[in-house]
């Protein structure tokens, strides 16, 4: 059961997924973005940041939405996955788009990769790392 949203709406959520579907290209290899918690994860930086970074990161999704027609390309939930890939490309190389391309890229990276299943997925187990530290601290003495 994924946890209901508490600041993206179900349109930016869906811009979102989309987003982070283009930019890490997870499958085959890895779970598609449907099945992680990127988009909740995302929820949960909007819900910890500051109301006018809300209101920018949201129409920061809006702007990532729209950003193809910049680049002659319709709206980018209305692309398949590959011309995506070619839109987020022509922006990058249009000075006014790449630091958004950047941006936007990174808080998918960020969501995504944050997810449990993905890192366990990739070889790193957070739990783990955390009950190794606290077993060698005890171990030694420390707090």
């Amino acid at each position: 059961m994924t946890e209901p949203l508490r600041f993206l709406t179900r349109r930016e959520a869906s811009i979102f997924a989309c987003v982070c579907d283009t930019v890490v290209a997870p499958e085959p290899v890895l779970p598609p973005v449907r099945d992680t918690d990127a988009v909740a994860s995302f929820d949960r930086l909007l819900a910890q940041s500051p109301r006018r970074n809300r209101i920018g990161l949201r129409a920061l999704l809006y702007a990532a939405e729209l950003s193809p027609r910049a680049v002659r390309m319709r709206r980018l939930r209305a692309l398949g996955s590959a011309e995506r890939g070619v839109a987020l490309e022509r922006l990058e190389r249009l000075r006014s788009g790449a630091r958004l391309i950047e941006l936007v890229e990174g808080l998918a990276c960020l969501s995504y990769y944050g997810d449990d299943a993905v890192m366990r997925r990739l070889g790193y187990d957070a739990g783990a790392r955390v009950a190794r530290g606290r077993e060698l601290r005890a171990r030694e003495g420390r707090p």
